[in-house]
Protein backbone atom coordinates (compact mmCIF):
# COMPACT_ATOMS: atom_id res chain seq x y z
CA UNK A 1 0.00 0.00 0.00
CA UNK A 2 1.34 3.41 -0.99
CA UNK A 3 2.01 5.88 1.79
CA UNK A 4 0.10 9.16 1.89
CA UNK A 5 0.68 12.46 3.63
CA UNK A 6 -1.82 14.67 5.44
CA UNK A 7 -1.67 18.40 4.76
CA UNK A 8 -3.76 21.24 6.14
CA UNK A 9 -3.56 25.03 6.34
CA UNK A 10 -2.72 27.38 9.19
CA UNK A 11 -6.37 28.19 9.91
CA UNK A 12 -6.30 24.85 11.77
CA UNK A 13 -4.68 26.71 14.67
CA UNK A 14 -2.09 23.97 15.13
CA UNK A 15 1.17 24.77 16.85
CA UNK A 16 4.37 23.06 15.64
CA UNK A 17 4.20 20.84 18.74
CA UNK A 18 0.63 19.80 17.95
CA UNK A 19 1.56 19.17 14.34
CA UNK A 20 4.14 16.64 15.51
CA UNK A 21 1.82 15.18 18.15
CA UNK A 22 -0.99 14.55 15.68
CA UNK A 23 1.21 13.33 12.84
CA UNK A 24 0.40 16.09 10.37
CA UNK A 25 2.98 16.25 7.60
CA UNK A 26 2.66 19.86 6.45
CA UNK A 27 0.78 23.08 7.10
CA UNK A 28 0.37 25.54 4.23
CA UNK A 29 0.42 29.00 5.79
CA UNK A 30 -1.92 31.94 5.50
CA UNK A 31 -0.29 35.39 5.43
CA UNK A 32 -0.70 38.28 7.81
CA UNK A 33 0.32 41.89 7.29
CA UNK A 34 0.98 44.13 10.26
CA UNK A 35 3.09 47.19 10.99
CA UNK A 36 4.22 47.32 7.38
CA UNK A 37 5.60 43.76 7.33
CA UNK A 38 4.42 40.38 6.09
CA UNK A 39 4.41 37.29 8.31
CA UNK A 40 3.33 33.68 7.96
CA UNK A 41 0.35 32.95 10.19
CA UNK A 42 1.89 29.73 11.52
CA UNK A 43 5.29 31.26 12.19
CA UNK A 44 4.92 33.64 15.11
CA UNK A 45 2.61 36.51 15.96
CA UNK A 46 3.61 39.40 13.74
CA UNK A 47 6.84 39.67 15.65
CA UNK A 48 5.08 39.65 19.05
CA UNK A 49 4.07 37.14 21.69
CA UNK A 50 0.33 36.25 21.76
CA UNK A 51 -0.52 38.37 24.79
CA UNK A 52 1.15 41.43 23.28
CA UNK A 53 -0.50 40.70 19.93
CA UNK A 54 -4.00 40.78 21.41
CA UNK A 55 -3.17 43.88 23.42
CA UNK A 56 -2.13 45.58 20.18
CA UNK A 57 -5.28 44.37 18.41
CA UNK A 58 -7.25 45.92 21.25
CA UNK A 59 -5.48 49.21 20.61
CA UNK A 60 -6.37 49.11 16.91
CA UNK A 61 -3.46 47.27 15.27
CA UNK A 62 -3.59 47.85 11.50
CA UNK A 63 -3.58 44.35 10.13
CA UNK A 64 -4.92 42.22 7.28
CA UNK A 65 -4.55 38.64 6.11
CA UNK A 66 -4.69 36.49 2.98
CA UNK A 67 -5.12 32.78 2.37
CA UNK A 68 -2.49 30.32 1.23
CA UNK A 69 -1.77 30.52 -2.51
CA UNK A 70 -1.93 27.81 -5.14
CA UNK A 71 1.83 28.17 -5.65
CA UNK A 72 2.40 27.40 -1.98
CA UNK A 73 0.14 24.37 -2.16
CA UNK A 74 1.87 23.26 -5.34
CA UNK A 75 5.32 23.46 -3.76
CA UNK A 76 4.19 21.26 -0.86
CA UNK A 77 2.39 18.81 -3.15
CA UNK A 78 5.41 18.43 -5.42
CA UNK A 79 7.74 17.87 -2.49
CA UNK A 80 5.79 14.81 -1.37
CA UNK A 81 4.87 13.55 -4.82
CA UNK A 82 8.56 13.48 -5.71
CA UNK A 83 9.07 11.28 -2.65
CA UNK A 84 6.42 8.85 -3.91
CA UNK A 85 3.59 9.79 -1.56
CA UNK A 86 -0.09 10.29 -2.28
CA UNK A 87 -1.74 13.39 -0.82
CA UNK A 88 -4.74 14.13 1.40
CA UNK A 89 -5.12 17.91 1.73
CA UNK A 90 -7.75 19.20 4.17
CA UNK A 91 -8.42 22.94 4.04
CA UNK A 92 -10.39 25.62 5.83
CA UNK A 93 -14.06 25.83 4.91
CA UNK A 94 -14.57 27.50 1.55
CA UNK A 95 -17.30 29.49 3.28
CA UNK A 96 -14.56 31.25 5.26
CA UNK A 97 -11.54 31.24 2.95
CA UNK A 98 -10.44 30.57 -0.62
CA UNK A 99 -7.65 28.31 0.63
CA UNK A 100 -9.34 25.13 -0.58
CA UNK A 101 -9.85 26.65 -4.05
CA UNK A 102 -6.12 27.32 -4.17
CA UNK A 103 -5.48 23.66 -3.36
CA UNK A 104 -7.73 22.63 -6.27
CA UNK A 105 -5.69 24.81 -8.63
CA UNK A 106 -2.46 23.27 -7.38
CA UNK A 107 -3.84 19.75 -7.80
CA UNK A 108 -4.86 20.49 -11.39
CA UNK A 109 -1.34 21.61 -12.23
CA UNK A 110 0.65 18.86 -10.51
CA UNK A 111 -1.49 15.89 -11.51
CA UNK A 112 -0.40 16.45 -15.12
CA UNK A 113 3.13 15.54 -14.05
CA UNK A 114 2.05 12.76 -11.66
CA UNK A 115 -0.89 11.06 -13.42
CA UNK A 116 -0.70 7.94 -11.25
CA UNK A 117 -0.73 9.80 -7.93
CA UNK A 118 -3.80 10.06 -5.76
CA UNK A 119 -4.44 13.66 -4.69
CA UNK A 120 -7.53 14.43 -2.61
CA UNK A 121 -8.29 18.06 -1.75
CA UNK A 122 -11.13 18.44 0.74
CA UNK A 123 -13.26 21.34 1.95
CA UNK A 124 -13.37 20.51 5.65
CA UNK A 125 -16.47 22.68 6.39
CA UNK A 126 -14.43 23.63 9.46
CA UNK A 127 -11.75 25.94 10.75
CA UNK A 128 -9.64 26.40 13.86
CA UNK A 129 -9.32 23.40 16.19
CA UNK A 130 -12.21 21.45 14.65
CA UNK A 131 -10.04 21.31 11.52
CA UNK A 132 -7.15 20.10 13.68
CA UNK A 133 -9.39 17.42 15.13
CA UNK A 134 -10.38 16.22 11.66
CA UNK A 135 -6.77 16.07 10.50
CA UNK A 136 -5.70 14.29 13.69
CA UNK A 137 -8.38 11.62 13.24
CA UNK A 138 -7.26 11.09 9.65
CA UNK A 139 -3.73 10.61 10.92
CA UNK A 140 -4.90 7.99 13.44
CA UNK A 141 -6.68 6.09 10.70
CA UNK A 142 -3.57 6.19 8.53
CA UNK A 143 -1.51 4.85 11.44
CA UNK A 144 -4.02 2.01 11.80
CA UNK A 145 -3.40 0.99 8.20
CA UNK A 146 -6.43 2.50 6.46
CA UNK A 147 -5.96 3.49 2.83
CA UNK A 148 -6.16 7.04 1.53
CA UNK A 149 -9.47 6.14 -0.15
CA UNK A 150 -10.91 4.88 3.14
CA UNK A 151 -9.78 7.98 5.04
CA UNK A 152 -11.10 10.28 2.32
CA UNK A 153 -14.53 8.63 2.39
CA UNK A 154 -14.60 8.81 6.20
CA UNK A 155 -13.70 12.48 6.04
CA UNK A 156 -16.58 13.32 3.71
CA UNK A 157 -19.05 11.54 5.99
CA UNK A 158 -17.75 12.79 9.33
CA UNK A 159 -16.75 16.41 8.74
CA UNK A 160 -20.15 17.74 9.87
CA UNK A 161 -19.70 16.06 13.27
CA UNK A 162 -16.76 18.31 14.15
CA UNK A 163 -18.24 21.54 15.40
CA UNK A 164 -17.81 24.83 17.20
CA UNK A 165 -19.64 27.14 19.50
CA UNK A 166 -18.16 30.42 20.62
CA UNK A 167 -18.70 34.02 21.50
CA UNK A 168 -16.96 37.38 21.22
CA UNK A 169 -16.37 40.06 23.82
CA UNK A 170 -16.93 42.95 21.41
CA UNK A 171 -18.71 43.24 18.05
CA UNK A 172 -16.28 45.97 16.98
CA UNK A 173 -13.83 43.56 15.37
CA UNK A 174 -16.51 41.66 13.46
CA UNK A 175 -17.75 45.04 12.24
CA UNK A 176 -14.27 45.99 11.07
CA UNK A 177 -14.01 42.64 9.28
CA UNK A 178 -17.34 43.25 7.56
CA UNK A 179 -19.14 40.44 9.42
CA UNK A 180 -21.74 42.66 11.14
CA UNK A 181 -23.11 46.11 10.40
CA UNK A 182 -21.88 49.23 12.15
CA UNK A 183 -25.32 49.78 13.69
CA UNK A 184 -25.47 46.22 15.03
CA UNK A 185 -22.03 46.64 16.60
CA UNK A 186 -23.01 50.00 18.08
CA UNK A 187 -26.21 48.80 19.71
CA UNK A 188 -24.60 45.53 20.71
CA UNK A 189 -21.95 47.50 22.56
CA UNK A 190 -24.49 49.69 24.33
CA UNK A 191 -26.57 46.76 25.53
CA UNK A 192 -23.64 44.35 26.04
CA UNK A 193 -25.11 41.92 23.52
CA UNK A 194 -23.01 38.81 22.89
CA UNK A 195 -23.76 36.46 19.97
CA UNK A 196 -23.40 32.70 20.19
CA UNK A 197 -21.77 31.54 16.96
CA UNK A 198 -21.64 28.09 15.30
CA UNK A 199 -20.90 26.63 11.86
CA UNK A 200 -23.73 26.09 9.42
CA UNK A 201 -23.84 23.13 7.03
CA UNK A 202 -20.94 24.30 4.89
CA UNK A 203 -18.86 26.11 7.50
CA UNK A 204 -20.19 29.67 7.55
CA UNK A 205 -20.06 31.28 10.99
CA UNK A 206 -23.65 32.07 11.99
CA UNK A 207 -25.19 33.57 15.11
CA UNK A 208 -27.83 31.31 16.65
CA UNK A 209 -28.59 33.27 19.79
CA UNK A 210 -27.82 36.60 21.41
CA UNK A 211 -27.49 37.06 25.14
CA UNK A 212 -26.76 39.97 27.39
CA UNK A 213 -23.52 40.06 29.33
CA UNK A 214 -20.20 38.23 29.25
CA UNK A 215 -20.99 35.70 31.96
CA UNK A 216 -24.22 34.69 30.25
CA UNK A 217 -22.42 34.17 26.94
CA UNK A 218 -19.85 31.89 28.59
CA UNK A 219 -22.55 29.88 30.35
CA UNK A 220 -24.49 29.55 27.10
CA UNK A 221 -21.34 28.34 25.36
CA UNK A 222 -21.07 25.62 27.98
CA UNK A 223 -24.75 24.74 27.56
CA UNK A 224 -24.31 24.14 23.83
CA UNK A 225 -21.31 21.90 24.45
CA UNK A 226 -23.32 19.94 27.03
CA UNK A 227 -26.26 19.57 24.68
CA UNK A 228 -24.50 18.76 21.41
CA UNK A 229 -21.10 17.20 22.17
CA UNK A 230 -20.76 13.40 22.06
CA UNK A 231 -18.34 13.34 24.96
CA UNK A 232 -18.86 9.63 25.58
CA UNK A 233 -17.49 8.95 22.08
CA UNK A 234 -14.85 11.68 21.77
CA UNK A 235 -13.87 13.19 25.08
CA UNK A 236 -11.49 15.91 23.86
CA UNK A 237 -12.72 19.50 23.68
CA UNK A 238 -10.44 22.18 22.27
CA UNK A 239 -11.07 25.75 23.35
CA UNK A 240 -9.12 28.47 21.60
CA UNK A 241 -9.12 32.00 22.93
CA UNK A 242 -8.00 35.55 22.26
CA UNK A 243 -6.14 36.05 25.55
CA UNK A 244 -8.94 35.04 27.93
CA UNK A 245 -7.78 31.71 29.30
CA UNK A 246 -9.65 32.06 32.60
CA UNK A 247 -12.95 32.39 30.73
CA UNK A 248 -12.15 29.16 28.86
CA UNK A 249 -11.52 27.42 32.16
CA UNK A 250 -14.84 28.71 33.48
CA UNK A 251 -16.65 27.14 30.51
CA UNK A 252 -14.72 23.90 31.00
CA UNK A 253 -15.64 23.68 34.68
CA UNK A 254 -19.35 24.03 33.89
CA UNK A 255 -19.13 21.22 31.35
CA UNK A 256 -17.08 18.99 33.68
CA UNK A 257 -19.61 19.42 36.46
CA UNK A 258 -22.37 18.20 34.16
CA UNK A 259 -20.47 15.02 33.21
CA UNK A 260 -18.87 13.81 36.47
CA UNK A 261 -18.41 10.28 35.12
CA UNK A 262 -16.55 11.31 31.94
CA UNK A 263 -12.89 12.27 32.01
CA UNK A 264 -13.01 15.20 29.58
CA UNK A 265 -9.72 16.32 28.08
CA UNK A 266 -9.94 20.10 27.68
CA UNK A 267 -7.13 21.59 25.64
CA UNK A 268 -6.61 25.34 25.45
CA UNK A 269 -4.70 27.49 22.98
CA UNK A 270 -4.56 30.96 21.50
CA UNK A 271 -6.64 31.70 18.40
CA UNK A 272 -4.10 32.08 15.60
CA UNK A 273 -3.48 35.68 14.47
CA UNK A 274 -5.14 35.48 11.07
CA UNK A 275 -8.48 34.73 12.73
CA UNK A 276 -7.76 36.48 16.00
CA UNK A 277 -7.49 39.99 14.64
CA UNK A 278 -10.93 39.73 13.00
CA UNK A 279 -12.74 38.47 16.10
CA UNK A 280 -10.83 40.47 18.71
CA UNK A 281 -9.64 40.05 22.29
CA UNK A 282 -11.97 38.11 24.55
CA UNK A 283 -13.20 35.70 21.88
CA UNK A 284 -13.47 32.02 22.75
CA UNK A 285 -14.13 29.16 20.31
CA UNK A 286 -14.95 25.68 21.63
CA UNK A 287 -14.50 22.81 19.18
CA UNK A 288 -15.88 19.33 19.76
CA UNK A 289 -17.21 16.16 18.13
CA UNK A 290 -20.98 16.07 18.33
CA UNK A 291 -24.44 16.24 16.85
CA UNK A 292 -24.39 17.94 13.42
CA UNK A 293 -27.88 19.27 14.20
CA UNK A 294 -26.11 22.23 15.84
CA UNK A 295 -25.33 23.42 12.31
CA UNK A 296 -29.04 23.77 11.54
CA UNK A 297 -29.95 26.03 14.45
CA UNK A 298 -29.85 29.18 12.36
CA UNK A 299 -32.57 27.93 9.99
Amino acid sequence: MKNFVIITDSSSNMTPEQMREFGIDAIVPFHIYANGSEYLANDGWAGMDPVTFYAEVGKGLDMSSSQATSNEYEAVFRKYLEQGHDILSISCAEALSSSVKESYKAKERVEKDYPDAKIYCVDSYNCCYSLTMLAAECSKKRANGETIEDVYEWLLKERLYFNEVGTVESLTYLRNAGRVSASAAFFGGIFSIKPLIVYDGTGHNVAIEKVRGRKSSLEKTAEYIIKYAYLDKYNTVFISHADCLEDCKYVAEIVKAHFPDIQIDFRFGFIEPGIGYSVGPGTIIANFYGDPAIRDLNK
